[in-house]
């Protein structure tokens, strides 16, 4: 199984490239929050007081096919000024969606978001998901800051620009999970739980859940938390030049971590607590500081990598 899940990588999906519409504008925006389990049951963070939206759940036409449905915001930050977010489900199929929930409908399903967010101008991307805990060191509700992954999908979606290289060090941007850990641990106080800067996520295919045996083996390979989220989202951020964190809240243990998870117990900590979980990202996102201190955008190889032809400068 190890060796199945290092060794094998399907080609990208391939669907013939469609014009975006001309009579449909991109918004713009500088912030995008990419909800998963906690922004609300009805799939929007517009209950919070501090945001205004401007259109609901638009699906644009792009290169790659349409995207989930977007929806454009404000967002006062805490001195006042509105920020234009941009919010959306990037895991969640629906109607929209006529490829079904399959692994080359997803990975399209992400270029053609971040296709749109890259338009949009989109610059810095918090997500928040639920996790399972490969470790027994985590409990349920506690809430997790990343700071690493490893990446066992097939990697349907390839890349916006087939052939560039993306350098992953420091995947997820210090300022965001800064920000993230700030807000998180002033949630964990009021609730009485925990919140951990530094985890490995491990990401797999779905839509099953893992046996204990891939759970034990995920777990000497170092990863500490798991779920089907976080990638493709963290490397297409990278590749159109944007910051990217997650937080994440941990909804049960993984296979075999324990002899029995509850699973009413994870149905009850989103039902009850995850939809928080949404509000700990809109704070960081108001708290940032408008300046970027951090060098996520030098860690982006612009161009693709190859030797020169001859008679071409080095």
């Amino acid at each position: 199984m190890i060796g199945a899940w290092t060794t094998f990588r399907r080609p990208p999906y391939t669907r013939p490239m469609t014009p975006p519409d001309p009579g449909q504008a991109v918004p713009s925006a500088e912030y995008a929050l990419l909800g998963g389990s906690g922004t609300g049951t009805e799939g929007s963070p517009d209950g919070d007081q501090r945001v205004t939206v401007q259109a609901r759940e638009q699906v644009f036409k792009t290169p790659y096919g349409p995207t989930p449905p977007i929806t454009s915001c404000l967002l006062m930050d805490e001195a006042g000024v509105a920020r234009s977010v941009l919010f959306t489900r990037p895991h969640e199929m629906g109607e929209w969606d006529l490829g079904g929930r399959t692994g080359a409908a997803r990975g399209h399903q992400s270029l053609a978001l971040f296709w749109l967010l890259r338009e949009a101008g989109v610059r810095r991307i918090v997500a928040e998901s639920g996790v399972a805990s490969i470790t027994q060191h985590f409990h349920p509700r506690d809430l997790i800051i990343p700071h690493d992954f490893i990446d066992f999908t097939p990697q349907y979606c390839g890349q916006l620009a087939p052939g560039s290289v993306i350098s992953m060090r420091e995947p997820f941007c210090p300022d965001l999970r800064d920000a993230l850990w700030q807000r998180s641990r002033r949630f964990a106080a009021d609730k009485a739980t925990r919140v951990f800067n530094r985890a490995v996520h491990a990401t797999v295919e779905g839509p099953r859940f893992e046996t204990a045996a891939e759970v034990a083996a995920l777990a000497r390979l170092g990863g500490d938390i798991i779920s089907q989220t976080v990638t493709p989202e963290v490397y297409l951020a990278r590749e159109i030049g944007a910051c990217f964190a997650t937080v994440e809240m941990v909804l049960n243990y993984a296979e075999g971590v324990r002899p029995e998870w509850d699973f009413d117990l994870l149905r009850a900590i989103v039902r009850e607590g995850a939809e928080e979980l949404g509000g700990v990202a809109l704070d960081a996102l108001a708290a940032l500081p408008a300046e970027v201190t951090c060098n996520c955008s030098h860690h982006r190889q612009v161009g693709p990598v190859r030797a020169s032809a001859v008679g071409e400068p080095a």
